[in-house]
Parts: C-alpha cells; sequence; structure tokens
C-alpha cells in the first residue's frame, strides 16, 4: 500500500444532518462502529498521524472522542472546532495540518465506503492535472424544472453529467488561497471544487468512481451502507 508523507487529509464532519431527521448522523453505528470512523479507518492508514485532521462541530466534539476511544483506542487524531459554513470549516483544518505538506485531500466523514484504491486514483489525477475529485457518471435522464414548477425539455446532455463526491484532491498551497478569498469575501461553497475553480479557474478532473461511495443522507442510507459493507 502506498504511504503519502507529502499529504494531508481533511474529514469533514461538521453538518448539521438537518435531512437525517434527528442526531448526529456521524454518529450512528454502522456495522460496530459510528459512520465517521469508517473513514478514518480507511484513509488513516495512508498518512502519517499528524497529516489527518477532523473538523467537527465544537457541541459534538466530546462525543466524538468518546467514541474514538471506544471504537480505536489509541488513536490521536487532531480535531479542530467546525466554522459555520463547510468552507469556514474545511479551512480551519487546512490551517491545522502541518506546512510542509504538497497535497491536500478533503472527505466527507459521511461517506463511510471510500476505499484506498479510490484515493490512489485521485491523488495520482491530482499530480498530473492539479486537482481531482472521485465522481460517478449520471445515468438518469435529466432535466430542469421551469419557472411554473413543470419538467423544461429538452433534457440535459447526461452524457456529460458527473455525480460529485469526495475524496477531493488539491495543491495545498491553492485550495488555502482559494477558501481563504471566499471567507474575505463571505462566501461559502458546498463543494471545495467550486471553491478552487471560481477563484483561481483551476477545474479539476473528475475520476470516475464505480463502486459504491454513498453519502449518509437520510436514516434508510445507513441500510444501504451496510448491506455494501
Amino acid at each position: 500500500m502506498l504511504f503519502y508523507k507529502n499529504t494531508g487529509i481533511v474529514i469533514a464532519a461538521g453538518g448539521s444532518s438537518q435531512r437525517f431527521g434527528g442526531g448526529n448522523k456521524l454518529l450512528c453505528e454502522l456495522n460496530g462502529m459510528p459512520v465517521f470512523l469508517h473513514c478514518i479507518h480507511t484513509l488513516g492508514t495512508l498518512v502519517p498521524a499528524d497529516n489527518i485532521v477532523l473538523a467537527v462541530h465544537e457541541k459534538f466534539q466530546k462525543e466524538f472522542q468518546r467514541q474514538i476511544e471506544r471504537s480505536m483506542p489509541g488513536l490521536l487524531l487532531r480535531m479542530v472546532p467546525g466554522g459555520n459554513t463547510r468552507t469556514e470549516s474545511v479551512f480551519r483544518a487546512l490551517e491545522a495540518l502541518p506546512g510542509n505538506l504538497e497535497f491536500a485531500a478533503i472527505h466527507d466523514a459521511a461517506r463511510p465506503l471510500v476505499t484506498t484504491d479510490l484515493f490512489r486514483r485521485c491523488h495520482e489525477a491530482c499530480c498530473e492535472h492539479g486537482a481531482a475529485v472521485a465522481a460517478h457518471r449520471i445515468n438518469d435522464t435529466v432535466k430542469m424544472e421551469d419557472g411554473d414548477g413543470k419538467l423544461a425539455t429538452p433534457p440535459v446532455e447526461r452524457d456529460r453529467l458527473w455525480g460529485i463526491e469526495t475524496p477531493q484532491i488539491f495543491r495545498l498551497s491553492d485550495l488555502k488561497t482559494a477558501l481563504r478569498k471566499a471567507l474575505d469575501d463571505g462566501k461559502s461553497f458546498t463543494d471545495d471544487a467550486a471553491a478552487l475553480e471560481f477563484y483561481s479557474g483551476l477545474r479539476p478532473v473528475p475520476v470516475e468512481n464505480a463502486e459504491p461511495n454513498i453519502k449518509i443522507t437520510r436514516v434508510d442510507d445507513l441500510r444501504i451502507a451496510a448491506a455494501f459493507l
């Protein structure tokens, strides 16, 4: 297995879980341990311990730490308080990484099925193109809604559509510069690649992922993820 000494990993775990229907979805048990620890269990083997940072809402930090000690005793994981937006949370985590790193990977804690192979392919694509995101092709026909609440025609060309996932990997200096400008401008992005493109013009390449990489959003997603695991 490859080991990426020049890469930091930010685990974004500061979401509100509003669509989940109650409680913090990342603390729900999934096949014996909390949702958020699955990706750490997988990706934490790829970088030095100091190169991984977890961004968590301040009010949940003690519970996250308790769960880490219960499920992965001995794991020393750096944790920073999440901000009011994803952009602020990720930037805080990037600031906590060692300053000598070349690359930064951002991964949603709500995606427990990530694999080391997907990370490797994203990292290779970032080295070649400057930025890369895990993504899947859209198989459904996609249409826009018009002003009257009806579906417009013609449909969007699905051959060029991608569903964006994480991990997303960037050159660390590029991403920090983009997110700092976004914060200075009062802008927030739900996707870190979008912030990079907005401020630098650098467009990441998609790394096709045909394997399940579900994002836990609703309660039913836990059952789906458990079946895949």
